[in-house]
């Protein structure tokens, strides 16, 4: 008997998160598009390279995408299968995962560079906002609520940023 294994396009999407005690709350890392407006406002992700993990993935995509700084993996929080007609497979898994950075900056302008992964040249504004008024598009702040907890807890905030029942992430 043979299997027939199912073809998808690996994806990794990144929450970078970041708290400032001078700030308003715990922040998540945008996108804009300067040359693309019609595609709202997103976190970092992308298509996985061979061998590469999601969360090495998510990690990547948010340096090239945005240029962020000092990124430090917090973890993989959960995926999501769908069908897609916009890659050469039927199917895309998309795993979200959570980091955080001490990037001082507020908003910049950041150039893909060069990786020959079909984004280069494009044109970004990165900016921290506010967890609460983020406005993500598209659906992509789909786990954005449990990641908020999991970094609070893992930074030692306030047990008012964390929501009820939820412990730091096991240690590694």
């Amino acid at each position: 008997m043979s299997e027939k294994f199912l073809e998808f396009r690996q994806r990794g999407t990144a929450y970078v998160l970041r708290h400032r005690p001078e700030g308003p709350g715990i922040e998540v890392l945008v996108m804009l598009h300067l040359d693309r407006p019609e595609d709202g406002v997103q976190v970092p992700g992308g298509g996985a390279r061979p061998g590469e993990t999601p969360g090495e993935t998510a990690m990547r995509e948010a340096v090239e995408e945005t240029g962020v700084r000092d990124l430090v993996f917090g973890e993989a929080l959960g995926s999501k299968l769908m069908r897609v007609d916009w890659v050469k497979y039927d199917f895309q898994v998309n795993t979200y995962s959570w980091m955080s950075t001490d990037d001082p900056r507020e908003a910049w302008e950041h150039t893909v560079p060069h990786t020959g992964d079909g984004d280069d040249g494009l044109r970004m504004r990165a900016e921290f906002r506010p967890v609460t008024a983020s406005g993500i598009d598209w659906g992509l702040d789909w786990l954005l609520e449990f990641a908020v907890p999991r970094f609070a807890a893992a930074k030692g905030l306030p047990e008012a940023m964390r929501a009820p029942g939820v412990g730091a992430p096991a240690s590694r």
